[in-house]
């Protein structure tokens, strides 16, 4: 067996430090520019140095609702990334050394409770710009106590099969409450700060003591996610995380149901369809995006001006239209495969294309009938143009122009590259002032 040597150990050591030294470095700059950018929002939607002013455009009732409903959304996401994560290796030697790991982990869940703490006070101020309050500071506290409850909730679901699997259901019950919430007069935001401070203080309690206990499969449960959501953001690219999410719902358990051989033949361009279609069915990514955004385009539609209810619906339905086109976007990258099919590119191509129309026509009906006809078609083809426009765009190229600033540096061919498809919007913008 090979002697490591004093110097080894030392030289080792000294790259260990500086390791860690850089990564709080960095992560002290982060949280500092996080927090800096939340106290600058803050001052400059209180109105008093800036003048900034808005008039009302949501009642009470539909404020509150609001943010129930953007509280059950925090609470799902951080129930599918984790929150906690770490890598196969990091997982391997905190599970398998004699070390406190409650300690070791316990700098996540601060991080997460001062993260969601800051964004539940930004939340709140904004519902309150909107709905009119005139005094938004026991809203900040109820936003503040919901951002740290929802980040107890999901590290006790992390930890617990039990907490695991009555989340989905607390998830529910918050979505059933912010119905409920729009038809009756919002409680007394004191009594909810109270509340929800109460119940914040216990759950983190209870989920910090049992920290020790954490399995090592919830340790790297979503650390796919956070990788492709750190790539996507270093590679300005939401397909990585895109990617993530359809390769865990191919991997989710589910049920196989056989069907019997077809009396005739199907045609390829149907074979197609039917797989694009399959592909949706498996992943559920696609019912919920758009079963969310047509219920954003309704709302936008009852509380705001018809261009603005229209701008949403530009917004949902590139989200949607986009979502539905992950086929689309495989065929056009994947050369072998569209050779060993034996068809013609434009063939398939609008095989793939009948899922994304399908859903951008979906979009345009309920535009028009919440807004106008024209604001329906312009959402429906700009949509759908952007859409096409972005997936048939070539290889993403990082070394292209790049202006060099006081600021740091700023990639500007990069910028033109992403606003490829998206650009198309803002052309849908000003089409809808006509």
């Amino acid at each position: 067996m090979a002697m490591t040597s004093a110097a080894d150990l030392h030289r080792e050591l000294r790259r260990r430090r500086r390791g860690t030294e850089s990564a709080v470095e960095q992560v002290s700059i982060w949280g500092g520019g996080a927090l800096s950018t939340v106290a600058v929002a803050l001052w400059v939607l209180s109105g008093r140095g800036t003048g900034f002013t808005l008039d009302p455009v949501l009642s009470a009732s539909a404020s509150t609702s609001v943010g129930i409903v953007l509280a059950a959304a925090a609470l799902h996401v951080l129930r599918v990334v984790g929150p906690i994560g770490t890598d196969a290796a990091t997982t391997h030697w905190l599970v398998s050394a004699p070390l406190d790991r409650r300690t070791l982990l316990r700098g996540q869940v601060l991080a997460w409770t001062g993260a969601l703490v800051a964004l539940g006070v930004l939340v709140a101020r904004l519902l309150a710009l909107v709905a009119g309050a005139t005094s938004w500071w026991p809203l900040a506290a109820v936003g503040a106590a919901a951002g740290a409850l929802v980040v107890a909730l999901a590290v006790l679901g992390q930890q617990s099969r039990r907490w695991s699997s009555a989340l989905p259901m607390i998830e529910l019950g918050t979505v059933v409450s912010a119905g409920v919430a729009t038809l009756a007069p919002p409680p007394p935001a004191v009594a909810c700060a109270t509340v929800l401070a109460v119940a914040a203080v216990i759950g983190w309690w209870a989920a910090d003591s049992r920290l020790g206990r954490i399995r090592r499969t919830s340790l790297t449960s979503g650390a796919d996610l956070l990788a492709a959501g750190s790539a996507g953001l270093s590679f300005l690219d939401v397909g990585f995380l895109v990617s993530a999410l359809e390769t865990r719902a191919h991997r989710r358990r589910g049920a196989v149901r056989p069907r019997g051989r077809a009396g005739r033949s199907v045609g390829p361009v149907r074979a197609l369809v039917r797989s694009d279609l399959m592909r949706h069915r498996r992943n559920t990514m696609l019912p919920a995006v758009l079963v969310t955004g047509l219920g954003l385009v309704l709302a936008a539609s009852a509380v705001s001006m018809p261009y603005w209810a229209g701008v949403v619906g530009l917004l949902v339905g590139y989200v949607a239209t986009s979502a539905a086109s992950i086929g689309f976007r495989d065929m056009l990258a994947d050369r072998s495969l569209r050779f060993s099919l034996a068809l013609p590119d434009r063939t398939m191509a609008g095989a793939f294309l009948v899922v994304p129309s399908l859903v951008a026509l979906t979009v345009a009906v309920t535009v028009a009938a919440a807004v106008s006809w024209w604001a329906g078609i312009v959402v429906g083809s700009t949509t759908l143009i952007a859409v096409v426009r972005s997936r048939t765009a070539p290889p993403r190229v990082y070394d292209g122009l790049a202006v060099v600033t006081m600021f740091g540096t700023v990639p500007v061919d990069v910028i033109r590259q992403v606003l490829r498809g998206p650009g198309l919007l803002l052309v849908g913008a000003v089409l809808l002032l006509l």
